[in-house]
């Protein structure tokens, strides 16, 4: 009898320790991370990718924060945004969600939505979107790494200058160049081309002029431009390329035949000079 008794209070005591038991806290957590083409737009597909210069969109919820006796939450959080070579590609950001949480919206999730610019020079590549957030509360820490990717402009990367992508067009304006560079006296001639391997100073500053000389048919130098453009800024993801342009104004009394554009480009930080020739016909 003691022993069933005793059985029986043992068995009392371990349902009265398991009911009176905390719960586990939640584990804060990043979740319903989503990148997006326009702000609150559906979820971009895996197998797309944003174009350099467009305009990202991304938002996400926070879940398993803990609420204050008084139903106020606290959380951190920052994000920056790493290039395929760990390079960041535009400033990191931060803010915080510090509200009220009413008992009726238990389970409501905070949403972080922001929105950047992707440099018009980012190369193609994936990239990775870094997000942190601390619950001030909990002393909870989570993280998420949301990569995606990015077409860019193809230029191939070099430590020397280099004149590279030179193509002529009809207009200025034309998407797609010229199969072959003809062109008629009294017409102007368009064309389009990327510098790169130039140094950079500080705060990723670059410096590069160039100019031009046009060879007529009969080997004699005629138009003649030292300084025809100057190119310059500074950015806070380095800038690896610059496109450039070039137009001439062909007399109607030009001669016929292959004309060659001499093309000089100097880098002033780097100290460096390139020349490239290019080939153009009148008929």
């Amino acid at each position: 009898m003691r022993k069933r008794i005793l059985r029986a209070f043992l068995t009392a005591a371990v349902a009265a320790t398991l009911i009176a038991a905390p719960k586990a806290p939640k584990q804060l957590s990043i979740v319903n991370t989503s990148l997006q083409q326009y702000e609150d737009g559906p979820r971009m597909p895996s197998d797309e990718s944003y174009a350099a210069g467009d305009l990202a969109f991304f938002s996400l919820e926070i879940a398993g924060y803990r609420k204050s006796d008084k139903d106020h939450i606290h959380l951190d959080w920052d994000w920056k945004c790493l290039d395929p070579a760990g390079i960041p590609l535009v400033q990191p950001a931060k803010g915080a969600v510090d509200t009220d949480v009413s008992p009726e919206d238990k389970d409501w999730l905070p949403r972080i939505r922001q929105n950047f610019e992707i440099p018009s020079y980012a190369p193609s590549g994936t990239y990775h979107l870094l997000v942190t957030v601390h619950d001030t509360l909990s002393g909870g820490d989570a993280s998420a790494d949301i990569p995606f990717r990015i077409r860019g402009h193809r230029v191939t990367p070099g430590d020397t200058l280099t004149v590279s992508n030179f193509h002529f067009y009809r207009a200025e304006d034309d998407p797609r160049p010229l199969e072959v560079a003809a062109y008629r006296p009294g017409e102007n001639v368009w064309a389009r081309f990327d510098i790169s391997g130039f140094r950079l100073g500080p705060e990723n500053s670059f410096d590069v002029e160039y100019g031009l000389t046009v060879i007529r048919p009969d080997g004699k130098p005629g138009f003649s431009q030292p300084e025809a453009a100057t190119l310059k800024d500074k950015s806070f993801y380095p800038q690896r390329f610059t496109p450039a342009a070039l137009s001439l104004s062909l007399p109607a009394d030009v001669a016929r035949g292959e004309h060659t554009i001499v093309l000089t480009v100097r880098d002033k930080i780097g100290n460096q000079t390139a020349e490239s020739q290019q080939k153009f016909s009148v008929e």
